[in-house]
């Protein structure tokens, strides 16, 4: 009997397809899977062949999918999703320990997340840690980590999640910057230096939003990178919004507003759907959340109790 032509199809092929489509270059693809620039390009000259047609077309730019490469994407990218399907459940059927675990975290994170993992209540996460610091949020659907932590409530409904409490933040500089321009207020704002993001103003959106306008010529020095910003705010570049936490541990950095406000932000442990069918995973998530939470708490209890007081001292209740 003819086996169907489907059948003798090799999905490594079809995954460098969709990666150097995706990256635009056999470069790319490869980089991306963590192949040679001559195996992508093998890959797709067997895929062509295998199919009896081209999928690319050849520009100064790089690759782009012909109309036979569009209408195939489609297709491969089903077959990648029943591919993640079928992985996902055969990795939960199993009730082996969890030997790596890979979780995506915002750069505010990365300073915390050791310690926060060595806590009694994530003795689950034992095996091999990833730590993925990133400011661009991991797909967990597409399993490019099993657990994130968020500073923004999930949007997707698939996905398990739980809130495990709150970063406080503040604008800090040092004290030598203070001395020479003062505390920030909404009256000698125009005189101050900012530090702020690369690709994205956290800083100027952040401060827009308490009534603070930062003009972009202000910010005096960007980057994507948490610690090259805590350098740059060291270095007396400007100022900048850090959680409490981490300024606690700068000697030479001061509060630098002259009013207090109680900026925070919501932190969320989130987890690829399939975690919810394995026990093991389940205790690994629950273990690692109320670690998070407990530590998030001590930490915040301080900030806290001195935003009270600050406040109670800049409006104090009438006799």
């Amino acid at each position: 009997m003819d086996v169907h032509p489907a059948y003798n199809l090799d999905w490594n092929l079809v995954r460098t397809f969709l990666a150097v489509a995706n990256g635009g270059s056999l470069a790319s693809g490869a980089a991306t899977l963590g192949m040679t620039h001559p195996t992508a390009a093998r890959h797709v000259q067997q895929l062509e062949g295998h199919l009896g047609m081209a999928l690319f077309s050849r520009t100064a730019k790089g690759l782009k999918l012909n109309e036979a490469g569009l209408k195939l994407e489609r297709a491969a990218r089903e077959m990648q999703a029943s591919a993640m399907v079928f992985q996902n459940e055969s990795d939960m059927l199993r009730a082996d320990p969890v030997a790596k675990v890979r979780i995506s975290v915002a750069d505010m994170f990365s300073d915390l997340m050791p310690e926060v993992l060595m806590h009694p209540a994530a003795a689950a996460v034992r095996g091999v840690v990833e730590l993925d610091v990133s400011s661009e949020q991991a797909n967990l659907l597409e399993r490019e980590a099993d657990i994130a932590v968020r500073l923004n409530r999930p949007q997707q409904s698939d996905l398990l999640c739980r809130r495990v409490g709150v970063m406080a933040l503040s604008v800090y500089a040092t004290a030598d910057y203070v001395d020479e321009l003062g505390l920030l207020t909404h009256e000698n704002l125009e005189g101050h230096r900012f530090v702020d993001g690369l690709t994205r103003d956290y800083m100027r959106r952040g401060a827009a939003q308490y009534g603070l306008p930062i003009a972009p010529e202000q910010v005096a020095f960007r980057s994507d990178c948490l610690d090259a910003r805590r350098s740059a705010v060291r270095a007396g570049w400007g100022l900048s919004a850090f959680p409490t936490w981490l300024a606690d541990r700068e000697p030479t950095w001061v509060d630098a507003l002259e009013e207090p406000l109680d900026i925070t932000l919501e932190a969320w442990l989130v987890a690829r759907p399939e975690v919810r069918d394995n026990q093991l995973w389940r205790e690994l998530f629950r273990g690692l959340a109320d670690a998070l939470e407990h530590r998030l708490a001590e930490l915040q209890a301080p900030a806290l109790r001195m935003a009270s007081l600050a406040a109670a001292v800049a409006h104090p209740e009438p006799a």
